[in-house]
């Protein structure tokens, strides 16, 4: 039995700055509605985002 195995270097993850944390998530913090609101079973087409 043949070992052919290949060892990967590892490469460290690393970060970059996409912009503000308070830009890139303001769109989350807008509306009154929370999933509770809708029924069981609301179409996905009738939930609202805003």
């Amino acid at each position: 039995m043949t070992d052919n195995t290949a060892k990967i270097a590892y490469v460290a993850p690393s970060l970059c700055k996409m912009g503000r944390v308070e830009t890139l998530t303001a769109g989350t913090s807008k509306g009154d509605n929370t999933d509770a609101v809708f029924p069981v079973g609301t179409p996905f087409g009738d939930i609202t985002f805003s």
